[in-house]
């Protein structure tokens, strides 16, 4: 009996030891992988998504995966690239014409405010605030500076947020390329981990995951691009300058999920200022009504299409997703959610561990 008690404490003891030890092995690989979290889940969500392509490049060289990987990296670096390089072409093409702008504002003389103006909320204010401006606009803006300062910063921001998401795609994009060649191997033991995780009764569990992910890509990859075509005809029928460049720009704001109104909004004050007044009204309004609203419908439709799950369940996850965690909880946000909808709708499926009905 004492040696059952003394076998049962020694087994407890040890089985005790080997947990903590797991426990302190997993939180020191968390710690020691934590400042490339962000790069290594991009690499995942990059992997699932270029995998068919890789596949693909794969049959076309005949099994040759080094290669075919490395055309993978170098394709998604161009395009990675090329948007940037045709952003700082448009922005070269403009900055001649700022000072011109800043000379025309100086001189411009804003027609007598509307009679309606005074009606709406703060009416009285806005009325002051145009007659000011009528005579005197530049001294106008400069009474706005805090509104401007307070923009600028929160373009700045912005802007640097873009350019620690940039690099930490292109590492992301380098990752992704090591793994594709591993890429067989990674999906075999994912799934022999979810089995032995789960059971059978979950081992679609994987491929829940990557439908999503690649539903998303394709929606967040498409909307963008429908974006940045709109944008694009908007702008030529505008007569705006470097239209295709600022196209491809508007391009990788929409992927980025940075909003569309900083190609649109500064051409549609170019033309104002350039006494283009209608063009400005049908510019602002095509941008206003249908480059970035298509983006709230279209995005959710085109993800819900391609992960086969309801609209409503991945709306909740594009935008919540997006609000709590960034961009990329766009990918993490309904992905989470299809894998629990998956979850709970096997469990209604299947009847209860001990064999029983419901």
């Amino acid at each position: 009996m004492s040696s059952q008690k003394s076998f049962s404490r020694r087994f407890f003891l040890e089985n005790a030891v080997y947990i903590v030890l797991i426990f302190l092995l997993a939180v020191t690989c968390i710690k020691i992988l934590l400042p490339f979290l962000v790069a290594l889940t991009w690499s995942v969500i990059i992997l699932i998504s270029v995998w068919p392509i890789y596949q693909f490049l794969c049959k076309k060289f005949g099994g040759w995966e080094k290669l075919s990987a490395v055309l993978v990296v170098f394709m998604l670096t161009l395009a990675l690239i090329m948007p940037l390089a045709l952003m700082v072409m448009a922005l070269i093409e403009v900055l001649p014409s700022l000072g011109d702008m800043t000379i025309q504002l100086a001189h411009y003389k804003l027609p007598s405010p509307p009679n309606w103006l005074i009606e709406v909320p703060a009416g009285q204010q806005l009325t002051d605030f145009w007659r000011t401006a009528q005579y005197n606009l530049v001294g106008a803006l400069s009474r706005s500076q805090p509104f401007l300062q307070d923009v600028l910063s929160w373009s700045l921001h912005k802007g640097a947020s873009l350019i620690k998401g940039i690099l930490e795609i292109s590492l992301a994009i380098i990752i992704a390329g090591v793994l594709l060649v591993s890429g067989e191997k990674i999906w075999h033991h994912t799934k022999e981990i979810v089995v032995r995780l789960s059971g059978k009764t979950y081992e679609d569990l994987p491929y829940v995951v990557v439908r999503t992910i690649r539903g998303i890509a394709t929606g967040v990859i498409g909307t963008a691009l429908i974006q940045a075509i709109l944008t694009t005809i908007g702008l030529m029928i505008a007569g705006v300058s470097g239209a295709l460049a600022l196209g491809f720009a508007c391009l990788i704001l929409a992927i980025a999920q940075l909003p569309t109104f900083l190609i649109w909004a500064p051409a549609t004050a170019w033309l104002f200022f350039h006494q283009s007044l209608g063009m400005a009204i049908f510019l602002g309004l095509w941008g206003l009504l249908l480059v970035s609203t298509i983006d709230n419908f279209l995005k959710p439709y085109l993800i819900s299409y391609e992960a086969g799950m309801p609209l409503s369940l991945i709306f909740l996850g594009v935008f919540g997703g997006l609000f709590s965690m960034g961009i990329i909880g766009l990918f993490l946000g309904p992905t989470m959610l299809a894998i629990a909808y998956t979850l709970i709708v096997h469990w209604l499926k299947n009847p209860v561990a001990d064999g029983g009905e419901y």
